[in-house]
């Protein structure tokens, strides 16, 4: 000891020279990596060097592909307007027909399973048929469009698929060899038919927020269990895409939303600023703007904000916070040990998970309390008109008045999703209905002593026997309500929805049991489908997609 002692006595400015020279060369390295990401962060937002690096490149099917640096975001103006030029291009270089068109494999990056098509010698309809070897065809009929230009989807991934154009007295047939999905998802899911008689309806099924986000993409499946298409999204599920003016609108990651026009290029982006998207947004088309369930940035609560975004000017408003509105919910709520489902330890105590507009007041679903909450005045003077939930809810607190009366003899919802609204001619004035996913579910972090005696069948988080479609018609003219409707669907404790379409079938998206499926307007299974995950998927919806892909 005494021996080293003396050596680093001795030797001690070169063992300080030596750790300041490797401080200074840690400094530079790290620097240098700092200017290198600001360099390429500089880079990725420059519009010359995205020209560059973005290509339209023929393959040895005739069909181009783009070639991309892949750091090179498709969610930027810049990306979208620097394709469209490119497409521009090349619809300048040369006579297109039916029989050599311009193909060009998803240009905007916005539906993978998709093929921009252009041709000029024929203004009659387009009718197109897909066949794959293994796989039911795909046919569609496109009205035709000025523009010259179209949106194909329902190719097979990672398959070769041929593709019949047929335009008047014009036909003419192509091969084309799709790219494999990069994401772990069916191609076919398993089809079972039930017991209905009734014929499926046409469109396509949306399966969204498949194995939670991890793979966060849209998937359309079509009526034989095959996927059709991809909507690409950046780390977020979105929660249903909205239609207005021929143009689809859904959220592409939590803070964003896009607005797609029929060939796929992302026309607008909506930047939601201070607040993170969750479970659900809805469209206003009287004021032209979305109505959104969000969580506030820097706040010890989570799922219990409501935000406007106004379409035109892109403003963002908070209209609603249910601290202010429920404040003895939320002052009686537990906090519970550990993390929530964001991974952070904000305060879950109401969980919104659906909305539905009814003019300018909101109804909404909270999971934690299994209530229906009716808000009058959402966008100018809010306030809580009524509670649809058992009355063992608003024990200990003073909401029991808001309570409408329950009329006949039904368990009361517990945990549900997708309240929707809607009315028939045969409703008098001051009724209408209420519908939804009952998941039956006794489950409240927040509320862990609630007495669950008055929910009997309910299940757990893991096991249960089933749950139900449930549709109340709502009377506020002396405030009741009433079961008018119920049948059993898939257990799942959490997520999934209930969608009544045209005509009455009823399309049923069960979570947790990894199915989906279509029921007639009594109840009746029509057609279930069975996919693989590792999670599950949040909702499903269907969709015609009108004046997009047709």
């Amino acid at each position: 000891m005494k021996k080293i002692n003396q050596f680093f006595k001795k030797h001690w400015k070169k063992f300080l020279l030596t750790i300041i020279i490797i401080a200074i060369i840690a400094g530079i390295i790290y620097l240098s990596f700092r200017a290198y990401d600001r360099y390429r962060e500089n880079l990725l937002t420059d519009p010359a060097w995205i020209r560059e690096n973005v290509n339209l490149v023929k393959n040895d099917e005739g069909v181009y592909e783009v070639e991309k640096n892949e750091d090179i975001s498709i969610f930027s103006e810049d990306y979208q307007n620097i394709i469209e030029e490119k497409i521009d291009a090349l619809k300048d270089s040369a006579d297109y027909t039916i029989e050599e068109p311009l193909i060009i494999h998803n240009p905007y990056g916005t539906g993978s399973l998709s093929y921009y098509l252009y041709y000029t010698d024929s203004d009659e309809d387009l009718d197109y048929k897909i066949e794959t070897e293994g796989y039911s065809d795909f046919e569609k009929e496109i009205s035709h469009k000025d523009s010259n230009e179209y949106q194909l989807i329902g190719f097979v991934p990672g398959e070769t698929n041929t593709l019949t154009l047929t335009s008047g007295d014009k036909e003419h047939e192509f091969t084309i060899t799709t790219p494999k999905s990069k994401a772990d998802i069916d191609t076919q899911v398993e089809v079972i038919d039930g017991d209905s008689d009734e014929e499926l309806t046409d469109g396509l099924y949306a399966l969204l927020g498949h194995d939670k986000n991890y793979n966060s993409n849209i998937y359309l499946y079509d009526n034989e269990g095959v996927l059709r298409e991809e909507f690409v999204l950046d780390s977020y599920r979105a929660d249903r895409i909205i239609f207005e003016d021929d143009y689809m609108y859904y959220a592409y990651n939590k803070k964003g939303i896009v607005k797609v026009n029929d060939l796929g290029k992302i026309e607008e982006f909506y930047d939601l600023g201070n607040y993170t998207m969750h479970h659900d947004m809805v469209y206003d088309e009287d004021n032209n703007r979305f109505v959104i369930l969000v969580n506030e940035d820097g706040t010890d609560t989570i799922e219990d904000v409501i935000i406007t975004v106004d379409l035109d000017t892109k403003k963002i408003e908070k209209i609603v916070d249910m601290k202010d509105l429920l404040p003895e919910f939320y002052l009686n709520a537990v906090k519970p040990e550990g993390k929530n489902t964001y991974g952070g330890y904000e305060l879950d105590w109401i969980h919104l998970n659906s909305l539905s507009l009814i003019g300018d007041d909101i109804v909404l679903s909270s999971r934690e309390l299994s209530t229906i909450i009716y808000i009058s005045n959402a966008y100018t003077d809010p306030s809580v008109k009524y509670l649809l939930t058992d009355e063992s809810v608003t024990e200990d607190t003073s909401y029991g008045d808001l309570l409408y009366e329950k009329v006949g003899d039904f368990v009361s919802q517990a945990g549900q999703h997708s309240i929707t609204y809607y009315r028939d001619e045969t409703l008098e004035d001051g009724e209408y209905y209420l519908y939804m996913f009952n998941n039956n579910y006794q489950g409240a972090r927040t509320r862990p002593n609630f007495d669950w005696s008055n929910y009997p069948g309910t299940g757990t988080y893991n096991e249960g026997e089933t749950s139900y479609f449930y549709q109340y018609k709502v009377n506020e003219n002396d405030k009741t309500y009433e079961l008018v409707k119920s049948f059993e669907i898939p257990y799942s404790s959490i997520v999934s929805d209930v969608e009544i379409l045209d005509g009455g079938n009823v399309v049923v998206g069960s979570g947790k049991d990894n199915s989906y499926g279509e029921y007639d307007n009594d109840g009746n299974l029509i057609r279930q489908f069975n996919y693989n995950s590792k999670k599950y998927a949040y909702r499903v919806f269907k969709y015609e997609f009108n004046n997009l892909f047709d």
